[in-house]
């Protein structure tokens, strides 16, 4: 657990140029456009989410795997062809999916905005498709060559351009100027992660010479490889695309239909949801899950996944409800000071939002054994069924609560997740949380159930929800995790035990 929670914090403070980026953009967002300009750029922002993957054709965790395995054997001829067929996935691709964008943008801004009006929205973000898909690629390269320095380089790179584009482009030209800039940090991503993947991709593909026949025969090498090659990239590829597609689709389709029944203000208001949980969620899930899938895949059988997927529940649990607890509670503070008043109304959104994220973690760690052990019918199925619930309970729902359906669907949707892969791991590898985790997972659901029946709204409710929390952690945080966390924190500072 303790090496578990230093991995986790070494890969969580790599996000904190990127976040603090975040917020300092939603906050110029919100005070210069109001909640119907966030909720342009939000629209925007999910049509891109579905055509990047696309124009990468998932290939990304593929890259990781094969660039890392090509430089464990030495074989530089096959990082060559790797490096050279991703960018051209990348680029022809994504160029192909822009050009086809900017065909159909005002089909496109009339179906995302109910408005083609917006059409000059949708051909400003088909322009950063390419740029972004080549982007992602870069950055599936650098992991591969496990260039971590150069990655934590590149979040404060951008995070920089962020904040410094934003401001004069959203305050001279509103939105137009805030939806020109993601073709800017676009550009500026693509071109600043090629300059660091440049000193490590070999010039030639002779730079291998003998291991490059020893990495031909597994069937990737560079000379007569390409087909196999591509195959294989495939073969990571596809699910992953499967998945990111499903919420990726499931959140531009439920967006747009908000959009149609409530209008633009309301999308803005749902946006400060989406952008917490779109920060937080990740960023603890991702640092886990980096550290937890590699030691899965490395167990002899299914059955043994057990200890680390018990290990991995605990940690996501104790961070994801200790900070959406914690957020939870400053509501009141931190929503009027980063985002404006006029979207006090998130309030209201934010209580479910988080008992959704609760169910989120469970159902990513109860499912975090699936693609290390292979099992990519399931964990492609799974997620289907997530996104089609999501939008059935809003569909069913919007009439009647208005805006607050899409977060109740959103804790519907995670729910049905969570139970399929707790009910998958229990029946196929024997899982069991124990008597620990139980404690752990039904303490945290009483907490945000509590903060769901009685959100804080002042002053005194600050101050009662932050005991609340404190009560929490002393229940359910063990000594020897408090110890690990001043361990992490004593190294993070260089502070001598």
């Amino acid at each position: 657990m303790r090496r578990l929670v230093r991995s986790t914090a070494i890969l969580g403070l790599g996000s904190v140029a990127t976040v603090i980026a975040a917020i300092v953009r939603a906050k110029i967002l919100a005070a210069r456009l109001g909640p119907e300009g966030t909720g342009v750029l939000a629209q925007l922002a999910s049509l891109t989410a579905v055509l990047v993957p696309l124009a990468t054709l998932g290939v990304g965790n593929g890259l990781v795997a094969m660039i890392a395995e090509a430089r464990a054997a030495g074989d530089f001829a096959r990082i060559h062809a790797l490096t050279r067929l991703g960018k051209r996935i990348a680029w022809g691709l994504g160029g192909g999916l822009a050009l086809a964008a900017a065909v159909a943008s005002p089909w496109l801004a009339a179906g995302i905005y109910r408005d083609s009006g917006f059409t000059w929205a949708v051909l400003l973000g088909a322009a950063a498709v390419p740029l972004s898909a080549a982007a992602s690629i870069h950055i599936s390269m650098l992991q591969g060559h496990q260039a971590v320095r150069s990655m934590a380089a590149l979040s404060v790179v951008i995070a920089v351009a962020q904040i410094a584009t934003i401001i004069p482009l959203a305050y001279l030209f509103g939105v137009k100027g805030a939806v020109a800039q993601l073709v800017v940090i676009a550009a500026i991503w693509v071109w600043w992660s090629g300059r660091l993947l440049s000193p490590l991709t070999p010039r030639t593909p002779r730079a291998g010479g003998a291991a490059a026949a020893g990495g031909s025969a597994a069937g990737d090498g560079a000379a007569g490889g390409r087909p196999t090659m591509m195959r294989r990239l495939l073969r990571y590829g596809i699910s992953s695309l499967l998945v990111g597609l499903s919420s990726t689709l499931t959140l531009l389709i439920l967006r747009s239909l908000l959009v149609d029944k409530l209008g633009l203000t309301a999308n803005g208001i749902y946006q400060v949801c989406v952008g917490v949980s779109g920060l937080l969620m990740p960023t603890i899930l991702n640092a886990i899950t980096a550290t937890v899938w590699p030691e899965i895949a490395a167990l002899p059988s299914d059955d043994a996944a057990g200890p680390p997927m018990r290990n991995a529940v605990r940690l996501a649990f104790l961070l994801t409800t200790g900070a959406c607890a914690g957020i939870l509670v400053g509501a009141p503070i931190w929503v009027p000071l980063f985002y404006s008043g006029r979207f006090l109304p998130a309030l209201d959104l934010l209580p479910l939002q988080f008992l959704g994220d609760y169910f989120r973690a469970a159902a990513w760690m109860f499912g975090i054994w699936l693609v290390p052990r292979n099992r990519l019918r399931p964990w492609v199925a799974f997620d289907v069924i997530y996104g089609v619930t999501l939008l059935a309970a809003f569909l069913l729902l919007v009439d009647r609560v208005g805006l607050r359906s899409v977060v109740i669907g959103y804790v519907v949707a995670h729910m049905t997740h969570a139970g399929l892969h707790y009910w998958l791991a229990r029946r196929a590898i024997g899982f069991r949380l124990g008597p620990d985790n139980r404690r752990l997972l039904l303490a945290s659901l009483a907490l945000l159930l509590g903060l769901y029946m009685w959100t804080p709204r002042d002053v005194t409710g600050v101050l009662a929800g932050g005991a609340a929390v404190v009560v929490w952690a002393l229940i359910v945080v063990r000594r020897h995790e408090w110890l690990a966390v001043l361990d992490v924190a004593r190294r993070r500072l260089g502070v001598d035990r």
